[in-house]
């Protein structure tokens, strides 16, 4: 299992930073990786909601999308779904509920992994978000270690939590966030410790290895070239090559309609709706200060239709 552990946490640190962490059911099978999910499964990093999908692609023709529904308590099919192609097609619960990383899982391994579990229990400090994993001294001084996920959109209420918890410059926070927007942030005088730099994947649990660089603050800096709609609602920006581009408020509004239509082609028509402008809008003098951003994440036809580009899809982790 060694060369499937790598890739699997990178999968699941990418995860733990979607909202709800989940992960469509076609993302698991559709794109190759499925060994990788099946693996997070295996260790218990993964599980399967109880939520259906809202759609899935259907296993059978390939090319319908489909609408799964439960079937009867005490049936042995987990889910179905009608096929305007197939007809009713049978549904492995694998393949209609959402599937839910685990971040508390992820708390509890570091707790161990760091020799805190004879002393400290995981204490959930906000729920989904901070987690407070015990104390440990590094060179004679006390730390008190915590792990975080979604801490860039989080930001007041993790700074309170910790100003409540932790002496001033004695938190680690071990996080799947970027460590880069995060030291720009109100946060920014904190140790933060990314997930990947310093944990392996094992069977069962996790292994790490060079925290104490980060505690001392010689750890190499971490450079981040992401390219992302992630901090959209939460900032009015975009990510570009690792640099925040800040938004107008039209142009926000436009990549928010985009957004909510998660991939879906949308008529100019309903964008000027939304901007609160004539529907004859010259697309030309909306991007023209944010060409750049217009270029990366939005695509168009000569019909007036509008969509995000796949690689950017919040739900498939853009």
């Amino acid at each position: 299992m060694g060369p499937i552990n790598a890739p699997a946490l990178a999968e699941m640190t990418k995860l733990l930073e979607q909202p709800g962490h989940h992960l469509l059911p076609d993302a698991v099978w559709l794109d190759g990786r499925a060994d990788v999910f099946k693996h997070l499964r295996d260790v218990e990093a993964l599980s399967l909601s109880h939520e259906i999908a809202d759609a899935v692609l259907c296993p059978d023709c390939m090319s319908g999308s489909i609408r799964p529904e439960q079937t009867p308590h005490g049936s042995p099919i987990g889910a179905r779904a009608y096929c305007c192609e197939c007809g009713w097609v049978q549904l492995p619960k694998e393949r209609a509920r959402l599937w839910q990383a685990s971040p508390t899982k992820v708390a509890e391994w570091l707790n161990v992994a760091l020799g805190l579990k004879s002393r400290y229990s995981v204490t959930e400090v906000i729920k989904g978000v901070l987690w407070h994993l015990g104390e440990r001294e590094f060179k004679r001084r006390r730390h008190s270690l915590f792990f975080g996920c979604q801490l860039v959109v989080n930001q007041d209420g993790v700074g309170s939590a910790l100003d409540q918890s932790a002496a001033p410059g004695s938190d680690v926070i071990i996080t799947t966030s970027d460590i880069v927007i995060l030291h720009r942030s109100r946060l920014g005088s904190r140790i933060f410790v990314p997930l990947g730099a310093v944990a392996q994947l094992r069977k069962g649990g996790l292994v790490i290895e060079n925290l104490e660089a980060y505690v001392d603050g010689i750890a190499p800096a971490q450079a981040s070239d992401e390219t992302s709609l992630r901090l959209l609602e939460a900032k009015q920006v975009t990510l570009i090559g690792g640099v925040e581009v800040s938004l107008s408020p039209q142009v926000f509004k436009f990549l928010k309609v985009l957004l909510e239509a998660d991939g879906d082609e949308v008529h100019k028509r309903q964008i000027a709706k939304a901007l609160e402008i004539p529907e004859n809008f010259r697309f030309a003098d909306i991007k023209k200060r944010h060409a750049e951003v217009f270029a990366t994440f939005v695509e168009s036809d000569q019909k007036g239709y509008y969509w995000l580009h796949p690689d950017y899809l919040t739900s498939e982790g853009g």
